[in-house]
């Protein structure tokens, strides 16, 4: 997959904001917080972008103009909310958020229309997940000429560690990490980011970026994938990979006796 060329977090006249990808609030169907909670929560993290994420079921293009101002409203001094769709296919495997200034696609629509038709508005388009429920098998080629990136480590699938296996889809495909709560609960909360290279604002001061300048930044592939604030290729190779692995593998093991 060709993607532009990133100037990176030295470019002159960008800076490096962290944020925090795939959350999901009240406005999704499986959610439970209020927006102004998550600000509160995300920006107490040192957080300055929540790259929101909520469920295309239930949405209506008016939904979400209402969820777009909702999110304006929301948003701080500290933390801006920035609103996104995560769009699944009909019997709910393959699932794609998006973020863009965009059009509601409609509530189950077909992945390679969807990833075209984002593409084509200017939107970004990313892979959420895809080893749930074995999503990387209905993958079609043509799909990676619009996708954005590939989530490879997802908090709330994959665990305390990256999928390995997300990790050479992304590699075979060329394309950009993605890291992501899929936050719905205080259990999904984990020190993972994205630090997103955007301009510095008038003045020089440290005000949060746009809207716009955060879609601009995601579109342009001018962010990189953070665990404890160590870039994901230092995690997900050497010594630091099977390491994880272990402590996850514990982990899940703990988990099925605690239950």
């Amino acid at each position: 997959m060709s993607r532009p060329a990133s100037t990176g977090p030295a470019s002159t006249g960008a800076r490096v904001v962290k944020a925090t990808a795939h959350v999901h609030s009240e406005w999704s169907d499986d959610g439970s917080w209020p927006l102004r909670r998550i600000a509160a929560t995300f920006a107490r993290r040192g957080c300055q972008v929540v790259l929101m994420s909520e469920h295309s079921r239930g949405f209506t293009a008016a939904k979400w103009d209402d969820y777009q101002q909702a999110c304006a409203d929301a948003s701080t001094d500290q933390v801006i909310l920035v609103p996104g769709i995560e769009y699944g296919d009909l019997d709910d495997v393959v699932h794609i958020p998006v973020w863009g200034q965009v059009p509601f696609f409609g509530d189950a629509p077909p992945i390679g229309d969807l990833l075209k038709q984002t593409a084509e508005a200017g939107g970004t388009a990313v892979w959420a997940h895809p080893w749930r429920r074995a999503a990387w098998q209905r993958c079609d080629p043509a799909w990676w000429d619009y996708l954005g990136a590939v989530e490879v480590w997802n908090r709330k699938y994959d665990g305390i560690a990256p999928n390995r296996d997300c990790v050479a889809l992304a590699e075979q495909h060329d394309a950009a990490p993605f890291v992501a709560l899929d936050f719905h609960t205080r259990r999904q909360l984990f020190p993972l980011s994205l630090g997103l290279s955007v301009p510095v604002p008038g003045g020089g001061g440290p005000g949060l970026p746009g809207r716009d300048e955060v879609y601009r930044a995601l579109g342009d592939g001018e962010f990189t994938a953070l665990a404890f604030g160590i870039k994901i290729g230092q995690l997900t190779a050497g010594p630091a990979a099977p390491a994880l692995r272990m402590l996850e593998r514990a982990r899940r093991a703990a988990a099925r006796v605690l239950h």
